[in-house]
């Protein structure tokens, strides 16, 4: 028991520490921190904000507190050499990238500042080493050798080494910022967007606190010299700077983190409680043994040592065998994708969160054990000081004892047994609300229709495909792909369903502009005439899109029955012309008409309250280049991705498809950390149980045993068997029925905690409280009933012949 007990809790206190506490794998992390904008919203909290190309430019050049500064951009590319086109993982990074994070490459360098120099981009490139070994098989000549990246042509200049994935963890390459306009984004260094990640190495000397002052001041400066939102002069912008262990995890994932040790905390006080009432048993069946010693001579207080040290040494056996256990399960131990997410502030920074057995949880798990075993310990050990030598001796020879469970006189070992009750119901309880959550997540409507339904995504350089060439590419994909044997219907979107979705601020026709902070947020897509078939999606009025519905012809809109129902709650939306922020169909003059109203479709992830009302329009009218692709199938998605392969490349044979999965396996994804808790804390449910279970089977078996011969004497006596099984019941049930009621008391603050990771159910749900109470009573009388049965089967004769 204690070795899974020390062994589980050990194991997870390595997850945590690796999560929040361990510095990510860069010399001297404790310096590394990220640089926000910081924007004051009238009314409304803070809100950070990354940089623009310009405004990342002036703070690096008057900043003081920093060794370096360097931008970042994390993003996908098509790699091509020496086969079919893939996409990687890659960091557009200025020069001092390296320098700040202290990476050195394996093979050759890193980029100079020359090649940080935007008037003369260079066309270099680094590779990750785990890139080099997959696709060169870790070939050194590698160096000078030219691959292209998204149709561009760049030269291999260094490698670095295993293990550096730079701060998103997941770069497979590293290309110089400057080089951005060709490979990926036209107006990187002009736009005024702010979408630069900035990370900084603090000096030698230097505070965070001084730092974060200097930086409060630096930002207005910035912002002054270039105006994030010219529209809003009155909005005080300031910068700040967070530390890269802090930055690295969500307030979401810190707080899953936390209720997860405390479930393993809990089921290993269930261990140590069973543990310390097993070895407090073991104490009372020799206590006639503990009376005769001290009537000899033997002092209690020198009792007292042997039976301490007798259970101590029994107990740090099991916690030392769990830490050898938490040493083999943290290597196998590889925190399950999607399950924490979203990870942290723009996903920017990898969360460095696989576990490992070191120092500090060598550490834990020694004082673990020792905490545990001296708690233990010390209550069997106690008998010896209050022990009454001689009724100790008397109730040796007599056999009466007063080892019974009951409310009149609870003794420590029946405390125990109602604390295990009060513990096995908040263990339960969170895993049958976890459960029942994640049911009704799987089975809620979503609007659409997974079934033989391909989905993958792709995204070409910008710089290749600017916006007004977006449409023709498109189609001109879409065609393709159409033409693949087994595909039904085709269709292009910003994102997939529950995956979540591209949105804007709405205007209608007809209706005063909504006030400051107070715009109408509304889905949008761009998406294919046959978007609906092909999703499932039903039409509930008016038409959806045709090839008619062409560039250059009037604009047209399509909307979900939710934003019919929220903006026209008394009228009919057909006819009526609305138009956006962003940027398409931006004023009255490029409205659109909405022409047909369809079934709600959900793209946000049911847990995070997901806006319904969807707009429509047809993407040969606008759309990006960066889009997701979704085919229905005659067959099994997957048996076509070969042909549509072919196909794509027929089109842009550079052009490599990310993400390619059947849709049910993206909606699947949404609800991973669901599953994954409902299943952890399903488990934790089921231990506490059997725990509890046994520990009250345990304590009452002892108590049973002790009072084996006055049950024959009352037989004997004339007592009815049956009525030796109902006392027996009693007294076995009463302190577990009192942890039941303690427990109920406890959940009401505890399965608040869980109020976050629950969909459509309420943390005080009466039927799973009640399901849950009736299975730990069931469990509880069936622990307490093979004793009272021994009990009634206690022989009159043997019980009257020992008297």
């Amino acid at each position: 028991m204690l070795a899974v007990g020390v062994g589980a809790l050990t194991a997870t206190f390595g997850v945590v520490n690796a999560a929040l506490f361990r510095q990510p794998p860069f010399e001297r992390a404790e310096r590394i921190v990220l640089l926000y904008l910081e924007r004051h919203p009238l009314g409304e909290p803070p809100r950070r904000d990354r940089w623009s190309f310009a405004r990342f430019e002036l703070m690096r050049r008057w900043q003081r507190s920093f060794e370096d500064v360097a931008s970042y951009s994390p993003g996908s590319v098509s790699l091509s050499a020496r086969g079919s086109p893939e996409v990687v993982q890659s960091e557009r990074v200025s020069a001092p990238y390296f320098r700040v994070l202290r990476a050195r490459p394996v093979l050759g360098r890193v980029f100079t500042e020359a090649e940080d120099d935007p008037r003369a981009p260079s066309n270099v490139v680094v590779l990750a080493e785990r890139l080099w070994q997959r696709r060169w098989a870790s070939d050194s000549s590698i160096l000078g050798r030219t691959i292209r990246l998204n149709g561009v042509s760049v030269t291999v200049v260094g490698i670095m080494p295993q293990g550096f994935a730079g701060l998103t963890g997941q770069a497979e390459l590293w290309i110089p910022r400057t080089l951005s306009a060709q490979v990926t984004y036209a107006d990187y260094a002009t736009t005024n967007q702010n979408f630069i990640s900035a990370v900084g190495r603090l000096r030698e000397g230097a505070t965070l606190d001084a730092a974060r002052g200097e930086l409060a001041i630096l930002g207005a400066n910035v912002n002054r010299a270039i105006p994030s939102d010219p529209d809003h002069p009155q909005e005080r912008v300031t910068a700040t700077a967070i530390p890269l262990n802090e930055a690295r995890i969500s307030g979401d994932l810190r707080r899953s983190l936390f209720v997860l040790i405390f479930g393993v905390a809990l089921l290993h006080l269930l261990a140590w409680a069973n543990v310390a009432n097993l070895l407090a048993g073991r104490a009372a069946a020799r206590r006639r043994e503990s009376a005769i010693r001290i009537a000899l001579g033997s002092s209690p207080r020198a009792l007292f040592g042997r039976l301490f040290a007798e259970s101590a040494a029994l107990a740090s056996v099991g916690g030392l065998a769990g830490v050898v256990l938490a040493a083999a399960i943290t290597r196998v131990i590889v925190p399950p994708a999607n399950v924490w997410a979203p990870r942290n502030f723009y996903g920017s920074v990898a969360t460095f969160d696989v576990p490992s057995f070191g120092l500090a949880e060598l550490a834990f798990g020694l004082a673990l054990t020792f905490a545990t075993a001296t708690l233990a310990a010390v209550l069997p050990a106690l008998s010896a000081l209050r022990l009454d030598v001689s009724s100790g001796i008397r109730a040796g020879s007599r056999g009466l004892a007063s080892g019974g469970i009951t409310l009149r006189k609870p003794n420590a070992r029946a405390l125990i047994v109602g604390t295990e009750a009060a513990l096995a119901l908040l263990l339960m309880l969170a895993g049958g609300l976890l459960i029942e959550s994640f049911q009704r997540m799987r089975h809620a409507h979503i609007g659409v229709d997974p079934t033989n339904v391909l989905s993958f995504g792709i995204v070409p350089s910008e710089a290749r495909v600017p916006t007004s060439a977006a449409p023709a590419y498109v189609g001109r994909l879409l065609d393709a792909i159409s033409r693949v044997p087994g595909v039904v219907a085709a269709t292009v979107d910003g994102g997939a369903p529950l995956a979540g979705s591209a949105n804007t601020t709405l205007y209608i026709e007809g209706r005063p502009a909504p006030a400051v902070g107070r715009a109408l947020e509304v889905l949008r897509h761009y998406v294919a005439p046959q978007h609906f078939a092909t999703l499932g999606i039903p039409i509930r009025r008016g038409r959806v899109f045709t090839a008619a519905d062409a560039a250059g012809r009037p604009g047209v809109a399509v909307i979900s029955e939710t934003a019919a129902r929220r903006f026209w709650p008394n009228e009919d939306p057909i006819g009526k012309h609305v138009w956006f922020g962003g940027s398409a169909f931006t004023s009255p003059d490029s409205s659109v008409e909405i022409v047909g109203i369809v079934g709600d479709a959900v793209y946000a992830p049911l847990d995070r309250g997901p806006n319904l009302a969807s707009f429509y329009t047809p993407y040969a009218q606008f759309t990006y280049a960066s889009r997701m692709f979704f085919l229905r199938t005659e067959r099994r998605p997957m048996s076509v991705v070969p042909e549509i392969r072919k196909a794509i490349a027929t089109v842009d044979p550079e052009l490599a498809l990310r993400d390619v999965r059947p849709l049910i396996d993206v909606l699947d994804a949404s609800w991973a950390r669901h599953r994954f808790d409902a299943i952890l804390f399903g488990g934790f449910g089921v231990a506490a149980l059997l725990l509890a279970v046994s520990g009250i089977f345990a304590v009452l078996s002892h108590a049973v045993a002790d009072r084996t011969r006055e049950f024959g004497i009352r037989i004997a006596l004339g007592a009815d068997p049956f009525a030796v099984v109902r006392q027996v019941l009693r007294e076995g049930m009463a302190l577990p029925l009192a942890g039941l009621a303690i427990g109920l008391g406890a959940s009401v603050a505890v399965t608040r905690v869980l109020r976050s990771s629950l969909y459509g159910i309420s943390p005080h749900d009466p039927r799973v409280l009640a399901a849950t109470v009736a299975v730990l009573i069931a469990a509880a009388a069936a622990a307490c009933l093979v004793p009272a049965w021994r009990a009634a089967a206690a022989d009159p004769v043997q019980a009257l012949r020992a008297e």
